[in-house]
């Protein structure tokens, strides 16, 4: 065995059962095989969300395949905080870095919300699902998120929520500083944290009274100047975390 932490991590949608054989094959068997050249007897490090990392190393290569032999468990599962997003879906390259660096910044889940002023009412669920799997493997994460059935945010709003706590990115000034996200916290119990991003425009006055309606949701001051959505998304998961995080509030996700 040559090492215990190999350079490559790969996600596996199946499950790993030590000393038992996983067969690789398209864009991954591409990827290891014609980009990374990857050889017999060479190691990855393979994670499936739900069983934790495993040492993996490449017992044969066929023309369209190749087959991994687990060796040995590296790391258990690592409950992440549960930390979900609800977004206004926006242009593709720009719906490929939300689904990117949301997940590198612990989103466990992606729930797109059509909004009144929302102009991209659909979304490759296929294309986000392959940018989560990629930033999951170059993060280092060993759990697995997702994302859910494309939703208007009038219905999405009618889920029991009082078991969660909203975050709201409040682009009309009427927000509060994140500093006060702690002590807001504080006074509820909950399972989960949602986040909300708008879309470009943000959200109307009907749909703030929407949320109004909710006392466990903080409307989250971001600044005086307006963020692109996927700027609001980096800039709002990063206070999330800096404010609850360094106190242990936000829920760990249970499995």
């Amino acid at each position: 065995m040559k090492s215990s932490k190999p350079k490559i991590r790969l996600f596996i949608d199946s499950d790993i059962i030590l000393n038992h054989q996983v067969e690789i094959s398209n864009n991954d068997f591409e990827y290891l095989s014609k980009v990374m050249r990857k050889k017999i007897n060479d190691e990855i490090e393979v994670f499936n969300g739900k069983d934790g990392n495993f040492l993996a190393i490449i017992s044969e290569i066929k023309k369209k395949s190749m087959i991994l032999h687990i060796q040995c468990k590296i790391n258990d599962l690592y409950s992440p905080p549960n930390i979900s997003l609800a977004f206004a879906p926006v242009k593709n390259v720009r719906l490929d870095f939300i689904a990117s660096k949301a997940t590198e910044l612990g989103v466990k889940n992606f729930y797109p919300i059509i909004t009144q002023r929302t102009i991209i009412d659909k979304i490759n669920e296929i294309k986000f699902q392959s940018n989560i799997k990629e930033a999951l493997e170059q993060c280092n994460r060993n759990d697995n998120a997702k994302i859910f059935k494309i939703c208007k945010l009038n219905i999405f709003l009618k889920n029991n929520f009082s078991n969660k706590l909203l975050v709201l990115a409040d682009e009309s000034g009427r927000g509060r500083q994140a500093k006060f996200l702690v002590d807001f916290a504080g006074q509820y119990k909950f399972d989960e944290i949602i986040l909300f991003i708008g879309p470009e425009g943000g959200f109307t006055e009907d749909e703030f009274i929407l949320f109004d309606n909710f006392a466990n949701c903080f409307k989250l001051n971001l600044g005086p100047r307006i963020l692109r959505a996927d700027t609001a998304v980096i800039s709002s998961l990063t206070l999330i975390q800096e404010c609850l995080g360094d106190f242990n509030l936000i829920p760990k996700f249970n499995y």
